[in-house]
Parts: structure tokens; sequence; C-alpha cells
């Protein structure tokens, strides 16, 4: 976590979907987090390389580059860079078999929250990662 506890959270949020978007925005904002948004996974992985955020949000069918994919390349360049803590990635998607579930793990994600979720739902995993924010 590279940032102290008494900075923000800042979040990163890859998502394709308006709506999906500005619903985890407003959660976001409420809980007083700094975030970008951005719309494929290509961009999300672009962000990630440019800023130092400390949790992804990140949505799994995308265009350009799908959450899986991006997910990947992001652990990727986290262990060229020999990280010492990985930034949370979590989840955010309709497929809600456990075999999607299973996948995003596999990918290198560390979470998984299946749409539609309820506010409390996404306080619930963000806190998991950093109960102090």
């Amino acid at each position: 976590m590279s940032k102290s506890f008494q900075d923000r959270l800042k979040v990163l949020v890859v998502e394709d979907n308006d709506l999906n978007a500005k619903f985890a925005s407003a959660i976001l904002k409420r809980l007083n987090y700094e975030l970008d948004w951005v719309t494929d996974g290509k961009a999300g992985v672009e962000k990630f390389l440019e800023n130092d955020y400390d949790l992804i949000l990140m949505d799994i069918q995308m265009p350009i580059m799908n959450g899986l994919e991006a997910t990947r390349e992001i652990r990727k360049y986290e262990k060229q860079m020999e990280t010492a803590h990985p930034i949370p990635i979590i989840a955010i998607t309709a497929f809600a078999f456990e075999h999607d579930k299973e996948n995003c793990l596999a990918a290198g994600m560390d979470d998984y929250l299946t749409k539609p979720y309820r506010p409390q739902e996404l306080i619930e995993v963000i806190k998991k990662y950093f109960p102090d924010k």
C-alpha cells in the first residue's frame, strides 16, 4: 500500500458501462476516495503504469482488452518491477458462476463482486483490504 493512512484511497475504475461506472463512482466519492475511470482494459493498464493507485475495480467484459487480460498485464508489470505489495484488483462482473470467479482469481485478481451489487457489498470488499480507510 503506497499511501499513508492519512491520505485518501486512490481507486481506478475500469468499466465500459456508464451506468455501472457512475454507480461505483458515487459510492467511492461518498467514501471520499479519489478515482479515475477508464472504459477498457488497455486504458486501465496504461493508467496503472502512469499513476499510483491503491485499488483497481475491474470489469471483465470490455472492448479492446478484457479485464482478465488487463489483470494479467498488470501482474506481469508488477513482477517485472518487483513490487513488494501488488495492488488489490477486485473483479466487478455480471458473470456469476463459480468457474467465472475461479477464472478471475487465476488471472491474478484478489476478489470478486457480482453485478448488480449493493453499495454495502462494495464497501465491505474494499474494507477487507483497507480496514482503516
